[in-house]
């Protein structure tokens, strides 16, 4: 992950005439050779947000953060009040994380204004920190569109889903959280009357590959159940995300 972040940061800071910015937008640099868009946003003291499509994968990066030996659970907000819970992972460079959802993470920074990001209280590393991003999104768009993602999606308007595949037993705990190693294999299911129902891709491009087909498949009508402390209420109509790996199905919920 290091030469990602090497490459996207490079592409914008390096580039010898190639990066743009259009006023108040993101900067933005190509490479067709190497199948490479680069969007990036920078601020004083070194932070910088980059939004990579290299070869059909997208990574969503952020620097300047304080370092953790964890993953790190955001609750962002932006300028319109909408809020969401996100999860960042190492990028594998001091204070660099790369998000887990960088589809859904890179459209929710779309609009520009104030991306303000904190951790819980009591976490081991705290978190506050606010963004100005460009009031225009269209070089961000490029790279989203590159990528094959759409630039607007409903159920990034709905509630993560606090329910399992698991019948909870007596000392139940969920699974750890694993992080996806291909975002792009994401699959979004709605849960209704506790059960999993209009389950697709949520990356167009994966939607005819047969593994996402059979996966929608297994999930369509699976009965879900409340997570312990949870109110099976509050589940309706909340979206449940799991990730198709080459081998195992890996739970995402957050």
């Amino acid at each position: 992950m290091k030469t990602a972040i090497a490459a996207a940061v490079c592409a914008v800071l390096c580039s010898t005439g190639q990066a743009a910015a259009q006023e108040d937008d993101w900067e933005f640099a190509e490479d067709p050779a190497e199948e490479l868009t680069v969007a990036a946003a920078r601020y004083e003291g070194g932070q910088m947000i980059v939004a990579q499509c290299r070869r059909g994968g997208l990574t969503l990066v952020v620097t300047g953060l304080p370092e953790s030996p964890q993953m790190l659970r955001l609750s962002a907000t932006r300028a319109d009040g909408r809020a969401a819970e996100q999860i960042w992972i190492s990028a594998g460079a001091a204070g660099a994380y790369r998000s887990t959802a960088p589809g859904r993470e890179a459209r929710f920074m779309r609009g520009g204004g104030a991306y303000t990001v904190r951790t819980a209280a009591g976490a081991r590393t705290p978190v506050s920190a606010t963004f100005d991003l460009p009031t225009q999104s269209a070089n961000l768009d490029r790279v989203l569109t590159a990528c094959g993602w759409t630039l607007e999606d409903e159920r990034d308007l709905l509630p993560e889903a606090t329910v399992t595949l698991d019948r909870p037993r007596g000392g139940y705990r969920p699974p750890p959280y694993r992080p996806p190693a291909v975002p792009e294999r994401e699959i979004s299911c709605v849960v209704r009357e506790m059960t999993l129902r209009d389950c697709r891709t949520d990356h167009p491009p994966y939607a005819e590959e047969p593994r996402a087909i059979s996966m929608i498949e297994y999930l369509e009508g699976k009965q879900v159940y409340a997570l312990p402390g949870t109110d099976p209420a509050a589940a309706e109509g909340s979206v449940y995300h799991v990730i198709a790996n080459n081998q195992v199905l890996i739970l995402v919920n957050r």
